[in-house]
This record gives C-alpha cells, sequence and structure tokens, in this order.
C-alpha cells in the first residue's frame, strides 16, 4: 500500500497503475454536500480538504472538473457499526457509511489519501474492532490548559480514536471546578509535581473542550480518582481524611498512600457533590471514577466503597469506569474495567468475565503507557513498567494480554499519558508522536504489520511537521529530514 494510511483499512486496494489526478475543489465541494444532509460533523470535517487543494500544480486546481464527476454519499445499516467503504478516482468518489460515525472516519481516511494534493485510484472496506479507542492525558501531576488539551483531541479525532480520558485528580492536584465546593479548585489546584502553581478548568472551560471534542468525534470522559490519589482533595477538605488533619499540598510522584475515610458522612458527602456536578456537566454517558492502588486500605473496606461508588455514579445516570482493581467488586451492569498492570494477580480477571460479565479496556503499561520512556536514555519518561518503543506499543492483541478472558469481553483499548515528568505540550507530543498512532492501530484492529505502518510515518511526520508538533524521530523510519 503506497497511500500513508493510519491506521490501516482492514482492507484496501489501490491501483497502482492508475496515475494519480490532481484533487480539486469540486471535488471537496461534492463531498461536503454529499454528506451535509446526514453526517453534518463529517461535513464540516471535509471543509478541511481544501488545505490539500492548495498543493495541486498551479492551474490544475482551477476551472471545471473531469467530465462527469460526482460524488455520492449514502447511509448503509448493513455495515458493521462505525464502518465505512470508499471507491476514489479522478472522476468518481462513493462513500458508503453504516453511520455518522462510519462516514466521520471515512472522511478522516480521505483526508490522508489526498493530503499531498492528488487523489490515488482505491478502495476502502473498513470497520474498527473495538468500539472504545482511547487516550487518556493527565492533567493532575501537570496542568495542561484548554489549548494542549485541544491539540491532543486533534491527534485523537486523526487517528480514529473516539474517547478523550481526562484524569483530572490526584495527589498533586484537582483540575476541574465542582459546583458547591470551591476548595476543591482554591486550595486542592494550586500545586504540581515540581511544587509549581498548578491551575483548574472552570465548567466553562470543560464545556468548550467538550464540544470542541464532539465536533471531532470524540467524547470526553473525566476522571475524579477515589477512593486512592486523593491527597489533593483532603487538602481542600481534611474532614474526608482518615484522621481529620489538615494536610500540605503533596508536590512528589509517590503512589498508594492516600485514601479517603471510607465510611465517613463527609467522605460520602464529598462524593455525592462531585459525581453530581460532574454527571450534569458531561455531556457523553461515562464518568471514570478510578479505583487504583489504594494501597493503605483492607480489600473488605475497598469493595465496600467502590461498590457505593457505583450505586452513585448509577443514580446520576451515567455508565461507570473503574481501574481494574475493581474486578470482582458487585458494579452496575455495564460498568468497565481497564487493565493497566501485570504485576498483581489477574486470574480474577477472567474469572469476573467468564462469571459476571465483566467488560475491559485494555492499557497494558508495557505497551499503552506512553509517558514510559522510548528507551533507557530518553529524556522524558519514566521506566517503572521497563521501556516502551514504538514497536513494543504496535506490536500487541488486547485479547492476549488478559489471558482467560473472552474476546467478546475486550471491549476497548486505551494509550495512556501520565504527566510526572511531562510539562508542556511539546513533551505532551514528544511522548505521543509516532507510539499514539501505533497504538491506534492496535485499537482500530488493523492488520498488522510493521514494516508497512514504519514506511507511512515519513508522511505523517511531515504533516506534525507542518503543524508545529514535536514528536520523536525514532530509529528504523526514515524521516523526511526536510521538515
Amino acid at each position: 500500500m503506497t497511500v500513508p494510511l493510519v491506521p490501516a483499512p482492514q482492507h484496501v486496494t489501490v491501483d497502482e497503475d492508475a496515475p494519480r489526478a490532481p484533487l480539486r475543489a469540486e471535488h471537496v465541494d461534492g463531498l461536503v454536500r454529499a454528506l451535509a444532509p446526514w453526517a453534518p460533523r463529517a461535513a464540516r470535517l471535509a471543509t478541511g480538504l481544501h488545505a490539500a487543494v492548495a498543493r495541486t500544480t498551479p492551474g490544475e486546481s482551477a476551472g471545471a472538473g473531469p467530465a462527469g464527476f460526482g460524488v455520492r454519499a449514502d447511509l448503509d445499516a448493513s455495515l458493521p457499526a462505525e464502518g465505512y467503504t470508499l471507491l476514489l478516482s479522478a472522476d468518481r468518489w462513493e462513500l458508503r457509511a453504516a453511520d455518522e460515525a462510519g462516514a466521520f472516519w471515512a472522511v478522516r481516511t480521505v483526508e490522508q489519501a489526498v493530503r499531498d494534493g492528488s487523489v490515488p485510484t482505491m478502495e476502502v472496506t473498513d470497520s474498527p474492532t473495538y468500539a472504545v479507542r482511547g487516550v487518556m492525558l493527565d492533567v493532575a501531576r501537570h496542568f495542561l490548559d484548554v489549548v494542549a488539551v485541544k491539540r491532543v483531541v486533534d491527534l485523537a479525532s486523526a487517528y480514529r480514536l473516539n474517547q478523550l480520558h481526562l484524569h483530572l485528580t490526584d495527589d498533586q492536584g484537582w483540575r476541574i471546578e465542582i459546583e458547591g465546593r470551591p476548595l476543591l479548585t482554591e486550595r486542592g489546584a494550586a500545586n504540581d509535581v515540581d511544587g509549581g502553581t498548578g491551575g483548574f478548568f472552570s465548567l466553562d472551560d470543560y464545556a468548550h473542550l467538550q464540544k470542541y471534542a464532539a465536533e471531532r468525534h470524540v467524547v470526553v470522559v473525566p476522571e475524579v480518582d477515589l477512593p486512592g490519589h486523593t491527597h489533593a482533595a483532603q487538602v481542600a477538605y481534611p474532614e474526608v481524611s482518615p484522621d481529620g488533619v489538615e494536610r500540605e499540598p503533596y508536590a512528589g510522584i509517590e503512589v498508594g498512600f492516600s485514601t479517603v475515610a471510607v465510611d465517613a458522612d463527609a467522605t460520602w458527602a464529598l462524593v455525592e457533590d462531585v459525581v453530581a456536578s460532574l454527571a450534569r456537566h458531561t455531556v457523553g454517558d461515562t464518568i471514570h471514577l478510578g479505583g487504583d492502588e489504594a494501597l493503605v486500605l483492607e480489600r473488605d473496606d475497598y469493595v465496600r466503597f467502590v461498590e457505593r461508588l457505583g450505586r452513585v455514579a448509577a443514580s446520576h445516570g451515567k455508565r461507570l469506569t473503574l481501574w481494574q482493581e475493581a474486578t470482582g467488586a458487585d458494579l452496575p451492569d455495564g460498568t468497565l474495567l481497564q487493565y493497566w498492570t501485570w504485576q498483581i494477580d489477574t486470574d480474577h480477571l477472567a474469572r469476573a468475565a467468564r462469571e459476571d460479565g465483566a467488560l475491559f479496556v485494555a492499557s497494558p503499561a508495557n505497551h499503552a503507557y506512553l509517558d514510559q520512556k522510548y528507551d533507557e536514555d530518553f529524556p522524558l519518561g519514566l521506566t517503572w513498567a521497563g521501556t516502551v518503543s514504538l514497536e513494543d506499543a504496535y506490536a500487541w492483541d488486547p485479547v492476549a494480554e488478559l489471558p482467560g478472558v473472552p474476546a467478546a469481553s475486550v471491549v476497548g483499548v486505551e494509550a495512556c499519558l501520565w504527566t510526572e515528568t511531562i510539562r508542556t505540550l511539546d513533551d505532551v507530543t514528544t511522548m505521543l508522536l509516532p507510539r499514539l498512532p501505533a497504538v491506534a492501530e492496535v485499537a482500530w484492529g488493523s492488520p498488522q504489520d510493521f514494516d508497512r505502518f514504519r514506511a507511512t510515518l515519513p508522511a505523517h511526520g511531515a504533516w506534525w511537521d507542518d503543524a508545529g508538533l514535536a514528536f520523536h524521530r525514532v530509529d528504523g523510519v526514515e524521516w523526511d529530514e526536510g521538515h
């Protein structure tokens, strides 16, 4: 395949003998008109293809198009969810999609195919393997502003990821405004890992981010981490602490030392306020309430807490996601459990899937934690899970990572970027690129071919350069040094 498509479609045929035709404005205008009645978000995105028209040879993009040129877009309910087919040629574009999501991803594929200002002759049949395809961004250890988060949304959407999981609270900082609980942001947000000034998103910021993401077919899933990773919450409201003692802000990177008082009325009053506010202001149907690394709690206390947490989430009409430690608790139907580490016993995951119908999102740290260093000498990142090379991020099977769990119980894949060492947008994109596209291929379920994937990266690197995005030029890729 000579067209640099990432994630690779399930089936693609390129006519290598047909010359690539100049991209013309009428191609794009026709696509917009065809999509507008039933896929408005895809139609809006298609207007961005006009930038590619400008790359055609001067004079070729002007004037009348080829005789008989046309664009057709149709819904086809026989296709899998989010699926689509494409036929591109010099004189005709045909698009069929199962739904608006399928049309949106089809336009993303067209965008990559014609990015150089010419149109290949090709046919595509495509649909995702996993319904949940996400990237998690930690804004708690180091706060990242609205502009930075929007750039991550752009990358997620470009690579057909449909979820942005925002890790909004941790020991170092509380990053989301909560109605009726002003001290969470007045006291709990004023710090970061370096002892800096921190920051937080107002509810207006949060609404803006969700709208921006939705326009790119990405849903925002907010995470407030409970009952551990809660030191910042206790700085704001000491009465939820096990001892009720006032706390100073925390600026380290240790984990597992904090917990709220699991049965205290003050704790559950705070939890109710937080979940209610989060639910009211979250457009999507899912909220993430943490559940990881509550290392100072006995298992019985932990289970009692997360089961009650599940009931609170359900009372506010939201689907719940928790980290894998919550597996085995009695949780609302449809709860997603996010797998992240092989370093604790995982036999119970398979048992929960078989006996209780548990559903999992795969985020194994040795493949999908993109805060891990590329190699031992890389200046950013950690190595507690080892290093994560480009091939490590690419060459793994989500089902195989969960032995004994039925394939149907693995419903998603998510890359995670924790920010203990990540301070700027350049740091973020350096760690995400080129590994996020690699995880995106796993999430989409693309046919695995690392050599093919690696060969697409120079074109994508040129696009990242054009967009002013910092990235890591990993060895083994023939990057275009002119960019």
